[in-house]
């Protein structure tokens, strides 16, 4: 049952309030007392503290300011509560409470105490520190909201359904499309690139190179690829669509080819990248890269290139 879960907290939570609520009107009403108990958390801050702006009001209750103006607005038409200029800001209002709201508040102050008393009684039954469990809910979803921790685990469940899979021609144009996407978000197409990028066979599979793709719910969504480049491999070429990114699929892509140059008996593989490129290379040093020397004192195919990175695989 649905209700008996923590998925229902909400609801359930709500539910109780609204009973709470109910059991407080009857009470008033009983007593014939004309006052709702929704109005309360407003009303006695104005009792116990005097008067307040309704954006202080919504700080102190931690509830929103349009909450806070929509129930004010009722308690203000019952008479309990007036909006007076703030004599020290004229471009601010205050709530106060009036004459009639305050001979209300202490005819209803020992009926609160008796609330106070019985909610505690409850309380004591249940055999549950509520209060404190409640502060240590609400202390832990500020710390991190909840729907922060639903993102994160539905950014991991879907990242086990992504698959790794190799070039076919009917992705030569998603390796290209990729590649070009974040190019032309970090940097520009160079020659090499857009030469290497539309003919992918020539370039890199007929040099013994290999290309990956990352395919989630049948979409292409990244790539990468290792190129043959004298007696060792280079990792390039990857990219994710920005759509997806969090899916950590930059790794998945990055140790596929990893995988491939070993089961190829590589001893190294290297790669070329941009010291702007921060999260790229905290990737390349999570999965071993260490920092080296170009073996020509600089770059031989890109311009954008500043950062040279070597992978022992024995």
């Amino acid at each position: 049952m649905i209700r008996s879960t923590e998925l229902a907290l909400g609801s359930r939570l709500k539910l109780l309030s609204d009973s709470l609520f109910n059991m407080g009107d009857l009470i008033y009403r009983e007593r014939q007392i004309p006052f709702q108990a929704r109005w309360f958390p407003i009303v006695y801050v104005l009792f116990q503290k005097g008067p307040k702006s309704v954006t202080d009001l919504a700080k102190e209750l931690g509830v929103t300011h349009s909450a806070i103006s929509q129930m004010a607005k009722k308690i203000i038409e019952e008479g309990i509560v007036e909006s007076r200029q703030d004599p020290g800001d004229d471009r601010r209002k205050l709530l106060v409470l009036s004459t009639k709201g305050h001979k209300l508040c202490d005819e209803m102050e020992p009926i609160w105490n008796d609330i106070l008393q019985s909610v505690r009684e409850v309380i004591v039954r249940a055999g549950v520190d509520l209060m404190s469990a409640l502060a240590g809910f609400e202390r832990e979803l500020k710390k991190t909201s909840l729907d922060t921790l639903v993102r994160k685990r539905i950014l991991a469940r879907e990242a086990d359904s992504v698959e790794i899979i190799e070039y076919e021609e009917i992705y030569r144009a998603d390796f290209k499309r990729l590649n070009f996407e974040w190019l032309e978000k970090y940097f520009y197409v160079e020659e090499i690139d857009n030469e290497i990028l539309s003919d992918p066979e020539r370039h890199i599979l007929a040099n013994g190179g290999c290309i990956f793709f990352a395919r989630f719910q049948g979409e292409i969504i990244g790539t990468s690829a290792l190129i043959k480049q004298g007696e060792m491999f280079e990792l390039a070429k990857m990219s994710v669509t920005e759509k997806y990114k969090g899916l950590h699929i930059g790794e998945k892509l990055a140790l596929a080819a990893v995988e491939k140059a070993r089961s190829l008996a590589q001893k190294r593989i290297f790669l070329e990248t941009n010291s702007r490129l921060l999260p790229a290379l905290n990737l390349y040093k999570k999965i071993g890269f260490r920092h080296a020397p170009y073996p020509s004192g600089q770059s031989e195919h890109y311009q954008r290139s500043d950062v040279y990175m070597v992978l022992e695989l024995v």
